[in-house]
């Protein structure tokens, strides 16, 4: 499975099996840990035999829905997200 921006490994787990109960089925197919921080275009092996929830599955893949609920401060920027004396100063 290929990251995309702002996905956590629950958002992964969620995407892949339909529940966050895999994640940990998941990291460890990776060789990662729960503090590990799943990068835009990393591929991330699926491991057989999770339990699924179909029914999420399905709603996921029929509404073309992709979850990315991280922070990506580096998706902040601009002056819409600056702070004055901060990030720019006002002479």
């Amino acid at each position: 499975m290929r990251i995309t921006p702002n996905q956590t490994m629950l958002d992964v787990a969620i995407m892949a099996s339909g529940t966050v109960e895999n994640v940990f089925m998941i990291l460890e197919a990776n060789g990662k840990g729960i503090t590990d921080t799943p990068h835009v275009n990393d591929n991330y092996v699926i491991p057989q035999g999770m339990s699924n929830d179909i029914t999420t599955l399905k709603y996921l893949q029929q509404n073309n829905v992709l979850i990315g609920t991280g922070d990506d401060p580096n998706l902040y920027i601009g002056i819409g997200y600056w702070q004055v004396e901060v990030d720019f100063k006002v002479s």
